[in-house]
């Protein structure tokens, strides 16, 4: 009964699996990304995914997530734009998904 029951889960979780990515992703060509300022040097990027946060200091950025990989050059064109130019110096990602995490490598390679 058990391993019926383990059989059915697995099912269901690979067809509930099997839908989310027949939906596919997003045109990434089409994002653009958003710029608020919330106060002291500190803004609010929004893009496809999870919201940002960029954090200016005097020598460098502290970022909030990465989002999604495509979105990388974008991300970091918005960055420079409200930063004057001063790299990214930590990358903080609030949890695991795609949509927080998957510039990390890009940003990372800066």
């Amino acid at each position: 009964m058990k391993l019926g029951y383990t059989v059915a889960l697995a099912a269901a979780v690979s067809l509930f699996a099997a839908s989310a990515y027949a939906q596919g992703q997003p045109d990434f060509s089409k994002v653009e990304i958003k710029t608020t300022p919330l106060g002291h040097n500190v803004y609010m990027l929004e893009g496809q995914g999870g919201n940002m946060t960029v954090a200016v200091g005097n020598d460098g950025v502290i970022q909030v997530d990465g989002e999604f990989a495509p979105l990388h050059d974008k991300i970091a064109a918005a960055v420079a734009k409200v930063s004057g130019g001063k790299p990214v110096k930590y990358l903080i990602n609030t949890h695991f998904h795609g949509d927080h995490t998957g510039g990390n490598e890009n940003f990372a390679k800066d």
